[in-house]
């Protein structure tokens, strides 16, 4: 019999061992961190929930809210509806108005024609004006548009001064003062027309001659001939006035368009030079074509390697060469013999410096002289001369002046 007894290392045993108690806790470790990220996960579920919640109670809110404003546009659409019907209203009312202003001016103009002498508590007879047609005639006969002569400014003008008349009643009979509707008034209208055409009928039938008709018709005539005098005057001074008018405004138009034409023209070359770069563009337009010079003019820029942007999101430098261009634009129509330009180089930096410096440096060569008051170098090195001015400290601050020619140093330069 042969017997074998395999004998295990008790270091490996205790390794084992070791490691089994590493894993025990480990895993008692991973229990723990479970625990813990389950906790959070219930957390975070309230908290989902809790959302749910608040956005189901938000969204009641807002579906609330927009019924609300639904009931608001609803009763706005219903005001806007009212005032429409209201303005329509006032409209009517208005014309209603002017009509019978109207009315009241035919009434006191007949009673003054008829020479119908009528009680006023303000006023007279000579406050009604006859002439309303007459000058209604000489605007259409000038050549203005014609419109209506109670909307004209003489009909204003004759309803203010008949407005200030005020008809004297006491004199009329009860009976007429109480008519209250305007049927009532057109009954007795007609009755009371009835009775007039009644007496001139009588009249009519008596045949009595009256003695004074031939000296009232020369007097008539002689105001009807004064009258005619003083209205074909005025009506030749109107037609020298409207067309010394026309004249001004005609010479007033070409002396604008003759300067804009040669801005608008020379701005984008301007432009062009000052950015250094073709692409630039630059162009006028004025707001109203009929008459330029009442209205605005619109000035936009398209600076180099740019889109097209309204002048007031440019930059202030980009502003600023856009500015320079429509003064030096200005100056080409009526060059002035000299600039003086006061730190137009605050918003630029020093490559735009350089090419604005070299713009003024070409044009005065021949076009003008140029004094520009700088903080920047870019500037001094374009210069033909400069001029410091400096502080000097003694019993007061006494400003002293220095000055440089660089012209001299021209040919060194070039050396």
């Amino acid at each position: 019999m042969f017997l074998l007894i395999c004998h295990t290392p008790v270091a490996n045993v205790q390794k084992w061992e070791k490691t089994l108690k590493e894993d025990d806790k480990e895993l008692e470790k991973l229990k723990k961190e479970e625990q813990k990220q389950m906790k959070v996960i219930d957390e975070e579920m309230q908290n989902q929930e809790r959302v749910k919640q608040q956005k189901l109670m938000l969204k009641s809110q807002v579906d609330d809210i927009e019924s609300e404003i639904m009931e608001i546009r609803k009763r706005l659409s219903a005001q806007q509806k009212e005032c429409h019907s209201v303005q329509k209203m006032i409209t009517a009312l208005e014309t209603k108005l002017e009509q019978k202003k109207a009315d009241k001016h035919s009434l006191l103009k007949a009673c003054k024609m008829e020479d119908i002498r009528l009680p006023m508590s303000h006023g007279d007879m000579d406050d009604i004006t006859q002439d309303m047609d007459m000058s209604s005639q000489q605007d259409s006969s000038v050549g203005d548009t014609p419109s209506d002569s109670m909307s004209t400014q003489g009909a204003r003008a004759i309803y203010e001064k008949e407005a200030r008349i005020a008809i004297d009643y006491d004199q009329l009979g009860e009976e007429y003062k109480d008519l209250d509707t305007s049927d009532e008034v057109k009954k007795m209208q007609e009755q009371l027309i009835k009775q007039v055409s009644d007496m001139q009928t009588t009249l009519q039938r008596i045949n009595a001659p009256n003695m004074k008709a031939m000296e009232k018709l020369d007097s008539v005539k002689d105001r009807f001939q004064l009258t005619s005098e003083e209205f074909e005057s005025a009506r030749r001074r109107a037609k020298k006035a409207k067309q010394a008018f026309e004249r001004i405004r005609k010479e007033r138009y070409d002396r604008f368009m003759k300067c804009f034409d040669h801005v608008s023209t020379q701005i984008d070359d301007v432009y062009k030079a000052l950015s250094k770069n073709q692409s630039a563009q630059a162009f006028l337009g004025p707001e109203n074509a009929e008459e330029p010079y009442l209205d605005g003019i619109n000035y936009n820029c398209v600076a180099p390697g740019k889109r097209f942007r309204p002048m007031d999101n440019l930059s202030g430098g980009e502003k600023t060469v856009a500015a320079l261009a429509l003064l030096f634009a200005i100056h080409s129509f009526q060059p002035a013999p000299f600039f003086v330009l006061d730190e137009i180089d605050a918003a630029l930096d020093n490559t735009n410096i350089g090419k604005v410096a070299s713009y003024i440096r070409d044009q005065s060569m021949d076009n003008f002289q140029c004094i520009v008051i700088s903080l920047k170098e870019e500037f001094y090195n374009r210069a033909e001369s400069l001029i410091g001015i400096y502080p000097e400290q003694s019993d007061c601050v006494v400003s002293r002046v220095l000055t440089v020619d660089l012209t001299t140093y021209a040919d060194i330069e070039n050396q």
